[in-house]
């Protein structure tokens, strides 16, 4: 099999020299020299070896994605697909693989994560998943491997993160809601202890303010820990408030409705629900005043911009955030 000391040899260049054109770099060759092993190269019929190749410029060409929950409700519909997508787009056009990661409950999520960044396996890392605790995101960050938080972003300023402006978002459908005539607006939201719970709070407070509207906290449920899906217990809460809501903010607007039709409540009972993420698109043009899209392609492409920006020793401003677009449906906007 030929080397490249054979390539050498043939061209009457140093193993260096011949690595420098093969590698393109680190250092100049002048185009005589240049041209002259090149066509030993091909003359010899040379291939180099990937593997030799990757670690000789101390690059895997292969991107970690983790992501955590993969068996969890979130991963049981596209939801995460769009954001995949981007970051398959971006890594493919930048010459990097995807090497996904999820079998991480075999041993402590932090310890998983940390031993991969020492493997040399990849060259960054990209995490989505609410599962993933605050302290292990730290933890990679501080070790100085790059890495991209997508979809929420943590208080720590090490952590390097792009996603929705779930803010943002939450006060469009408020607003759109509230524009339509809608008054008595449930919000059940997620747990406060994400970035994206107390964002999409906020977002519904403001709208609320904006229009002179009372805050009333009994249509507000949101739990103390980490949960998917509500309850119906939820539900059956914010159905039982003296006043009846006549709409109700969720990211989980599937469950509800099923929720609803095992209450036994018919299509004139139940409140609207408008989804604070994007919904299924057969269902958003029958059934939903609006609904928000999340710019989940465009998150992941940042994302791997953003990676490879750290790795080439850059920081990238963080957090960022994207738009949410409102999507008005406006033959359901008007209540019944």
């Amino acid at each position: 099999m030929t080397t490249i000391r054979d390539i050498a040899r043939e061209a009457g260049v140093s193993v260096a020299t011949v690595s420098y054109v093969l590698n393109d770099g680190p250092r100049q060759v002048n185009a005589e020299t240049r041209q002259r092993v090149l066509q030993v190269v091909q003359a010899l019929n040379y291939h180099p070896n990937p593997i030799a190749r990757r670690l000789s410029l101390q690059r895997t060409e292969c991107i970690g994605l983790a992501l955590a929950g993969l068996t969890d409700s979130n991963f049981s519909s596209p939801f995460y697909l769009e954001y995949i997508r981007g970051i398959s787009f971006a890594a493919e056009s930048s010459g990097y693989n995807l090497l996904l990661l999820t079998n991480y409950k075999r041993e402590d999520f932090q310890s998983y994560l940390l031993r991969l960044t020492r493997s040399g396996q990849m060259d960054g890392l990209l995490l989505l998943g609410s599962s993933i605790p605050d302290e292990a995101l730290s933890a990679i960050a501080h070790s100085g491997f790059p890495m991209v938080l997508l979809a929420r972003h943590t208080a720590d300023s090490a952590v390097i993160s792009v996603s929705q402006d779930y803010q943002q978002g939450a006060y469009l459908a408020t607003r759109a809601l509230i524009e339509q005539g809608y008054r008595r607006i449930g919000f059940l939201g997620q747990s406060l202890q994400f970035s994206y719970g107390q964002e999409r709070l906020a977002g519904y407070r403001q709208a609320l303010a904006e229009f002179q509207l009372p805050l009333d906290e009994r249509l507000i449920s949101v739990p103390a820990t980490r949960r998917d899906d509500p309850d119906i217990a939820e539900i059956r809460a914010l159905l039982a408030l003296s006043s009846p809501l006549d709409a109700i903010l969720t990211d989980r607007e599937r469950t509800v409705r099923q929720q609803f039709n095992e209450l036994g409540l018919n299509s004139v009972q139940q409140p609207t629900i408008f989804p604070l993420e994007d919904s299924d698109p057969w269902l958003a043009n029958e059934t939903f005043p609006a609904t928000l899209h999340a710019p989940k392609f465009e998150i992941g492409k940042k994302a791997v911009e953003m990676l490879l920006q750290l790795k080439s020793g850059e920081t990238p401003p963080s957090p960022v955030f994207l738009p949410m677009t409102l999507i008005d449906h406006s033959n359901h906007l008007q209540k019944g």
